[in-house]
């Protein structure tokens, strides 16, 4: 078996989860390699050689190239499915809803319907942006503030008071584990009732994640989920988690599709 594996950053760091997998790999006699958009060879059709890559993209704009890969017919972890769904709030919370997870209230609308329609409710409100991973979030304490903001469309949602401290939900294959993620200092592992991971379980189904994470903020009125993460760099939280993913590409072999 080859294994590639896909990253979106031009420059891995040794402590990044794809470097610590590439050389596990390696020393347990298995073909694999570090694949980026910034490194490929000029003939992307060799890319045909890998018989399973496991993907980490962090920037939505190359998303086509894990695409690309499914279509020539190569297994991925996670399939292009499954990144494309949690990389979209908008479709990643409903899919969180209907998984039984309770979800901050969320408007999504044109910036001009926002500002006539929306109740003092709604605030203290975070502004997100539709695609991404948390970076661009804008605290806002009133609708007011998002009048000098220079967007078409506004993505809002209330804030939850909490300790700034957050739950995550691991999953690799069948594996599934949760921590407490303090402000400072280590994390630990932390059981939630069945209902939630039941929730956090039907969601990764629906979205097809192999290996992923889920975000939850403790309140006064119960846990409420943020959001899915493709292979977020926390799925190192679960001990052996190396030896996991090894062990879930050999005791479920995933074959190439023919094209």
């Amino acid at each position: 078996m080859k294994v590639g594996l896909l990253t979106s950053k031009k420059i891995s760091s040794p402590q990044s989860p794809l470097v610590s997998l590439n050389n596990y790999f390696l020393s347990k006699g298995i073909s694999s390699q570090i694949i980026s958009p910034w490194g490929i060879n000029p003939d992307i059709f060799l890319l045909r050689n890998y018989d399973v890559v496991i993907v980490r993209i962090l920037e939505r704009q190359y998303l086509w190239l894990a695409q690309y890969l499914e279509e020539m017919g190569i297994k991925l972890i996670n399939s292009h499915k499954a990144l494309s769904l949690s990389s979209n709030k908008l479709i990643s919370d409903e899919i969180m809803k209907q998984s039984g997870l309770k979800v901050p209230r969320t408007v999504f609308s044109l910036k001009e319907k926002i500002l006539e329609n929306v109740d003092g409710y709604m605030f203290p409100a975070l502004v997100k942006p539709l695609y991404g991973r948390s970076k661009g979030i804008i605290y806002t304490k009133s609708v007011e503030n998002l009048k000098n903001l220079r967007k078409k469309w506004i993505y809002l949602q209330k804030f939850i008071p909490h300790t700034d401290s957050v739950i995550r939900i691991y999953k690799i294959g069948k594996v599934v584990k949760s921590f407490f993620h303090p402000n400072e200092g280590k994390t630990w592992e932390v059981f939630l009732s069945d209902e939630i991971m039941k929730g956090a379980l039907g969601c990764f189904h629906r979205m097809e994640m192999e290996i992923g994470g889920m975000d939850l903020l403790e309140s006064e009125d119960g846990y409420y989920a943020l959001e899915v993460n493709d292979f977020p760099a926390g799925v190192k939280r679960i001990e052996n988690w190396l030896e996991l993913i090894v062990d879930y590409l050999v005791e479920a072999p995933h074959k190439r599709k023919r094209r």
